[in-house]
């Protein structure tokens, strides 16, 4: 019982205390770095399959930062598919510094075997033939959500920066966006593209 109990409380760490979101790659433009100065409105676009999901994903990113805004409040339907060059003018035209992009690339699904434990020492696998002490084995599904983030000048009209996190079996919207938030942070950080204030 207490070793269950012990298992039991490790889970729950894991669940509540862990991150499931890590950075894969990046990539930044040679010289670019981002500041309040020169990105005083950022479009931020989330470009997921659903509406739902689209709002949720822009309205967490834009209460991050006063300058950013999100794009379904702009965007109509009349605008969701204009090529490059009419995108470029649009934003050029409401007065956007810069474009923050998130996208679902990919989902990957892979399948792991998690192996059956035994309760006691290395008797236990006694208990294989009077129950109560095994527990089997089982297969697991786990999906892993690709986000790519970039950000674009449109002054230089170019991708400053990208890069791309792995979330493992998200369970929640909010949280998987802090959790991608704080991961390209970090790395934006930690490659000079953000010059952390004095």
């Amino acid at each position: 019982m207490k070793q269950i109990l012990v298992l039991a409380s490790i889970a729950l760490f894991l669940f509540t205390g862990c991150t499931s979101t890590t950075m894969q790659s990046s990539w930044k433009a040679p010289g670019a770095t981002y500041n309040k100065e020169q990105f005083k409105k950022v479009m931020v676009v989330a470009l997921f399959k659903d509406e739902t999901s689209r709002r949720i994903a822009e309205d967490k990113i834009a209460a991050k930062n006063d300058a950013f805004h999100a794009s379904y409040m702009t965007l109509g339907p009349d605008q969701q598919n204009m090529d490059e060059a009419a995108f470029t003018a649009f934003v050029k035209k409401e007065g956007y510094d810069g474009v923050l992009t998130l996208h679902l690339i990919d989902v990957e699904k892979s399948t792991s075997y998690v192996p059956g434990t035994y309760q006691g020492g290395y008797y236990g696998w006694y208990g294989m033939n009077y129950g109560g002490f095994y527990s089997p084995g089982y297969y697991t599904e786990d999906n892993n959500y690709i986000i790519e983030t970039n950000v674009f000048s449109v002054s230089q009209n170019k991708l400053l920066w990208s890069g791309v996190t792995s979330t493992l079996n998200p369970v929640d919207m909010n949280k998987t966006i802090d959790e991608v938030w704080d991961a390209v942070i970090a790395r934006m950080k930690r490659e000079g593209f953000i010059i952390p204030t004095k």
